[in-house]
């Protein structure tokens, strides 16, 4: 399954192809999984209530990667660990690659701090993104 982070979601509600096609492709072959602080952003960012219920539906209807108690924390402990905090990935972008991780799921995202520090098969790149 794809994580697909916070940023990609912003390019498929916008409706910036090429991401936005490839996001209804996954989304129509059941390949996208989710996670609660992903969803909260965007629900967070949402301009008018049209907005809202649209990404409120999809939250309601995408497979989730649960969101335990102590997930931050865990997520806190890890990016020390390995140093995110001085490749600018934050604790939110490490609980992504966590839940990559320990789900066997692959994160696509359009951070490049992200894409340039983890190991590569965690990452989803379609083709178009490829360089």
């Amino acid at each position: 399954m794809i994580l697909v982070d916070t940023s990609v979601w912003v390019e498929f509600f916008r409706q910036q192809t090429p991401v936005a096609d490839h996001v209804r492709v996954l989304l129509n072959k059941k390949a996208i999984v989710t996670m609660e602080p992903i969803f909260s952003a965007l629900l967070y960012g949402v301009s008018h209530m049209k907005e809202y219920e649209v990404v409120q539906a999809y939250w309601q209807m995408l497979p989730k990667i649960a969101f335990k108690e102590g997930s931050l924390i865990e997520a806190a402990s890890l990016a020390r660990q390995r140093n995110y905090h001085l490749m600018g990935i934050g604790v939110l972008d490490a609980a992504l690659i966590r839940a990559t991780e320990e789900g066997d799921h692959r994160l696509w995202t359009l951070n490049d701090n992200i894409n340039d520090h983890i190991r590569k098969p965690l990452i989803y790149q379609p083709g178009f993104l490829r360089s």
